[in-house]
């Protein structure tokens, strides 16, 4: 009995080491100004995969039809839930200033980086321009008439659900 449990770990472990491989893939070619475009590819990829083998293992598994949709839908959430937190890390080390400025002193380290450089490098304009710019390369915003504007519900719709697990989570409406 605890091989084919065993087997449905790797279906869902193959899925989370296909999401990342091809991440890095990704990442490395020239889809640079696309990030959450590779990530969103990254993660169907890991679980198509998953599906599928969840679906070949749970065919021939010695278990009632009730318990195979359950350790189904069991390794689809675990796949989901631990996608999720990749795809996290990945937009925190990709959008975080405080990550890039940590790498910036962390390569200059012992030496201290001046702080005039530093406010050079990120001006506030400078930091919502290169936002925009990567918004509207990913597609998520378009400029018309010198004002940006959504492209599809999507992002809106992104944006609605972590809103709302903000006021959820933090009580709060703030920004």
């Amino acid at each position: 009995m605890a091989e084919p449990l065993l087997a449905l770990l790797g279906a869902t472990a193959a899925g989370l080491a296909a999401d990342a491989v091809l991440q890095a893939l990704l990442a490395r070619t020239g889809a640079r100004d696309a990030p959450l475009r590779i990530q969103f590819a990254a993660f169907g990829a890991g679980l198509a995969l998953t599906l599928v083998l969840l679906l070949a293992l749970l065919a021939d598994a010695p278990f009632a039809l009730r318990d195979k949709i359950g350790y189904f839908l069991l390794h689809m959430l675990a796949y989901g839930c631990f996608g999720f937190i990749f795809f996290n890390v990945i937009s925190a080390n990709v959008s975080s200033l405080r990550v890039r400025m940590l790498k910036e002193y962390l390569a200059r380290h012992p030496e201290p980086v001046p702080d005039a450089q530093m406010y050079a490098r990120y001006p506030a304009p400078g930091m919502v321009a290169a936002r925009l710019e990567r918004l509207q390369a990913g597609g998520q915003v378009e400029a018309r008439d010198g004002r940006y504007y959504l492209r599809g519900r999507g992002v809106a719709a992104i944006g609605a659900v972590f809103a709302g697990l903000r006021r959820l989570l933090l009580g709060g409406g703030g920004a």
